[in-house]
């Protein structure tokens, strides 16, 4: 009973944080801009080719800052600096700097997440078995997040805190679980579990888990006790395998 109350309380508290972004979004003016499952990100969209133009400049400059130096090193001042904008232009179009991080998840996943679909299915194409399959997969994704350390360090960390990073790290995170079930379940067979597909989305779950603690606290953390990545991920994607392989079967007798 005490859990059900919980989970009521969280969905109350999620429904009131949705209630209130839109409402700041109707009383400053500004329009909706993209579109989430549990927050949409108020700033104000811009319709002539210029605006565009000068917005794109604005999330490439914040993009770069945060490669270059971590979430840390993002700031209003330096953005609007890198692209000749005024402070005060940057605030016509964004609330605050949590707004511009919004706008810039969106633009990082809408340009990565065609290009980590197209990729596993590609190289998962390409396979013979299972394991071939799962290494490829895994080796896409693995690729191309610790790619972008820094942005999806970002994103994941701040994603405790704010809910509509955590609202759109979820919906990317179904997406590309969709796609590796997509690329495996042809390998279903192979798989030694009763429900493919249920094995399938624990083994994301893991792999998320492992990714995620890597690229938050780094290296030296003492959860990886200063194991190299290319050592992590490698063993990584062997307990994968092996986990989806299953447990050997006994094989039939016949008479």
């Amino acid at each position: 009973m005490a859990n059900q109350n919980k989970d009521s309380a969280l969905s109350s508290q999620e429904k009131r944080t949705r209630i209130m972004i839109l409402e700041l979004d109707a009383s400053s003016g500004h329009a909706i801009v993209g579109c989430m499952e549990a927050a949409d990100i108020p700033y104000k969209a811009p319709r002539q080719r210029r605006s565009r133009e000068s917005l794109e400049r604005i999330l490439e400059a914040a993009e770069q800052q945060i490669r270059a130096g971590g979430l840390e090193a993002l700031t209003i001042s330096g953005v609007v600096s890198c692209v000749g904008l005024s402070v005060g232009a940057f605030y016509a179009r964004f609330p605050d700097k949590m707004a511009l991080l919004h706008a810039v998840q969106n633009r990082f996943h809408d340009r990565m997440e065609p290009v980590i679909r197209t990729e596993i299915m590609r190289e998962t194409a390409r396979c013979k078995n299972l394991a071939e399959a799962v290494e490829a997969a895994f080796g896409v994704l693995i690729r191309n997040v610790t790619g972008e350390r820094e942005l999806s360090r970002a994103f994941m960390s701040m994603s405790v805190f704010d809910p509509v990073l955590r609202a759109k790290g979820e919906i990317v995170n179904r997406e590309r679980r969709n796609a590796l079930a997509e690329a495996l379940l042809a390998f279903r067979d192979e798989i030694g579990h009763a429900d493919p597909r249920l094995a399938i989305d624990v083994a994301y779950g893991i792999y998320a888990a492992v990714v995620r603690g890597r690229l938050v606290f780094g290296e030296d953390h003492e959860l990886h006790y200063g194991i190299s990545n290319s050592t992590l991920y490698g063993e990584l994607i062997k307990a994968l395998t092996l986990y989806l392989k299953g447990e050997p079967r006994e094989p039939t007798l016949t008479r």
